[in-house]
């Protein structure tokens, strides 16, 4: 896992982190500013309700919450196309009626918005969403204009091998930075690995796994900023 020491690490806030033509938002989004293109990965949507139609308690309005920052980034970056990097819908709980009907009324609301959607393990679950969402459909790898988007990152070995830059989501990654008195804090992040980019999870309830790694670069989500922690060594 990644347990960076906060007073160890070279690390710097920021709004944003340019990395190879792409830009790492504190939204849990990258940005793609040449084509017009928000990159999204697990988003989880109708998680919450899945686990209510098994009867686990779990938090209401995380599809809203959802929705709401998908509109806050578009009416931000005004993109052209959104590609969702997998677990765009959690299981088949996730069509139930409250779900689906807020989603479609999404939809058409941004009908001109383009939407890719590159199935992950979830939506193989889940199934296809509707054909009245209007999403494009495709499996890993999916290539356009350069970058590679996926759903399950490649192993160390794979990325040194890539030439294409690659986004992948599925880990819902996360750093744990440790202070000088032994206190500590849990923050969803990006990891760059060579010429690969691991998004954090989008979604409100979806959790967040430590990453092992060494020599790792992550950028950890801290409210509306960036923490750029450079390469270093991970326990």
């Amino acid at each position: 896992m990644l347990e960076l020491s906060a007073q160890r690490a070279d690390a710097r806030l920021v709004s944003h982190h340019e990395h190879r033509g792409l830009s790492l938002l504190p939204q849990r989004a990258v940005w793609r500013a040449e084509t017009r293109t928000l990159f999204i990965a697990d988003a989880h949507f109708g998680k919450a309700a899945a686990f209510r139609a098994l009867g686990q308690p779990s938090p209401k309005g995380t599809t809203r919450d959802n929705l709401d920052r998908l509109d806050a980034l578009v009416a931000r970056f005004d993109p052209a196309q959104i590609v969702f990097l997998g677990d765009l819908f959690h299981a088949r709980q996730a069509h139930a009626p409250g779900v689906a009907a807020a989603f479609l009324d999404w939809r058409r609301r941004r009908a001109a918005l383009e939407l890719r959607l590159v199935r992950g393990n979830h939506d193989l679950r889940a199934g296809d969403p509707p054909p009245e969402l209007g999403i494009a459909l495709v499996d890993e790898p999916h290539e356009s204009a350069g970058v590679v988007a996926r759903h399950h990152p490649l192993a160390p070995d794979e990325c040194r091998r890539e030439r294409a830059t690659v986004l992948a989501g599925h880990l819902h990654p996360s750093v744990r930075l440790n202070g000088a008195a032994r206190d500590s804090v849990r923050l969803p992040c990006f990891v760059l690995q060579e010429r690969q980019i691991i998004l954090p999870a989008f979604g409100a309830f979806t959790g967040g796994a430590l990453v092992r790694g060494r020599d790792a670069k992550v950028c950890a989500i801290v409210d509306d900023q960036l923490l750029v922690i450079n390469a270093m060594r991970g326990a």
